[in-house]
């Protein structure tokens, strides 16, 4: 493992530790990573840590800040202090979707649009961050209608990414943190991971069923009868597990401007004394005008409204599928090498010593540097 930097709020590098006696790192393809390390309680390593607050490596691109700081005493070793920093990326919970948001069309400008409006340029500008930028579009081709108000922000954008398979980062670059999207390679007819290769030590296998949920009764605005209710998903008898999910925050009322910047190509038309707002002959929205022609309220239509409940139930049945996952120590070195030949979020191959072989991403590395040495543990998640 590479040396650490210690960065202050500007984000220049101001120290590096090159003597530590532990470190844990564990970058998360699309969760927030953690970090720990443990340096001698001097009082230089005192002043360092004091005057920073972000931990990085010269050969990873994961940036902790620091959150915790502890001292542990030990006659044998002497004095310790424990450094505890979380991935930048949980900046983004700082943020909430403070107003109603409706949102037509690719999932990874909805995103972009979540992190502009409320941290590159917000209408308020004491939610600004004015060194985050965002990396170029990836070119993901997924496409969303959905409403959100309220959310924070990171954990809307992580369970986008879980729903779609794409990892997602903060990085920092030139006094700027970067957010960036990405997928991992599928390297799965290359790289395979099992005992009889001696390129893994351990797997512990799982499968858990316990939170499986396959039917979505999604509630929307309304009372009683009245209620809008709409359901996805498929299952019978003994195989059907139902989610109730109550969406009553989902309007079918929004803004105006939230209407046309959704739908930009619209055009109002006329019908038994009814406007509508149609894009290409289809109506998406009622308007209700004033004596002076204004727009005074917008009514989603109930297809454009249901269409919208259910982005929201897909979204809560992300959270309820069966798990299968590996987790296992990598001996390092043999075979294959990380970074080269596999990365965080890439997929592979591993068969443990019951012949059970799948197609998994890695979702997680946990890398620890201690007085034994360098170990490097994946944690692979089910793709298929």
């Amino acid at each position: 493992m590479e040396d650490v930097c210690l960065l202050d709020e500007e984000l220049n590098r101001k120290h590096i530790i090159d003597t530590y006696s532990n470190i844990i790192w564990a970058n998360r393809y699309n969760e927030v990573g953690d970090c720990e390390l443990v340096i001698p309680a001097t009082e230089d390593n005192f002043n360092k840590v004091k005057e920073c607050k972000y931990i990085s490596r010269t050969d990873d691109d994961m940036v902790c800040e620091i959150k915790k700081i502890e001292i542990k005493t030990d006659e044998e070793n002497g004095n310790q202090f424990i450094i505890i920093g979380t991935d930048i990326k949980e900046m983004l919970n700082q943020r909430i979707v403070e107003k109603q948001t409706n949102f037509n069309g690719l999932v990874e400008d909805y995103i972009r649009k979540l992190i502009i409006d409320s941290i590159i340029n917000p209408t308020n500008p004491d939610r600004k961050i004015k060194n985050f930028i965002l990396d170029d579009k990836v070119g993901f081709t997924e496409k969303i209608r959905e409403q959100v108000t309220y959310d924070y922000v990171g954990d809307k954008i992580q369970n986008l990414c879980k729903q779609y398979g794409w990892g997602y980062k903060v990085t920092v670059d030139d006094g700027n943190f970067i957010f960036s999207l990405y997928k991992g390679e599928d390297k799965s007819e290359y790289v395979t991971f099992s005992e009889d290769y001696d390129n893994i030590s351990t797997t512990d296998y799982s499968k858990d069923d316990s939170n499986i949920k396959n039917v979505a009764l999604i509630a929307g605005e309304g009372e009683g009868v009245a209620r809008v209710v709409t359901s996805i998903g498929a299952g019978k008898g003994i195989n059907r597990h139902e989610l109730y999910v109550d969406a009553r925050d989902v309007s079918s009322e929004i803004d105006y401007d939230e209407l046309v910047n959704s739908y930009p190509n619209g055009k109002e038309k006329i019908i038994n004394n009814v406007i509508y707002y149609q894009v290409n002959g289809a109506n998406i929205a009622v308007l209700t005008k004033d004596d002076k022609g204004e727009v005074t309220n917008v009514q989603l239509c109930r297809n454009v409204y249901i269409e919208s409940l259910k982005n929201t139930g897909h979204e809560k049945m992300s959270e309820h599928k069966s798990v299968t996952s590996f987790a296992g120590e990598v001996i390092v070195g043999v075979n294959y090498i990380y970074k080269q030949d596999y990365n965080l979020g890439s997929i592979v191959s591993i068969v443990n010593e019951y012949g059970i072989s799948i197609k998994v991403r890695i979702s997680e590395i946990l890398e620890n540097q201690d007085d034994n040495g360098y170990s490097m543990q994946p944690t692979f998640e089910n793709v298929e």
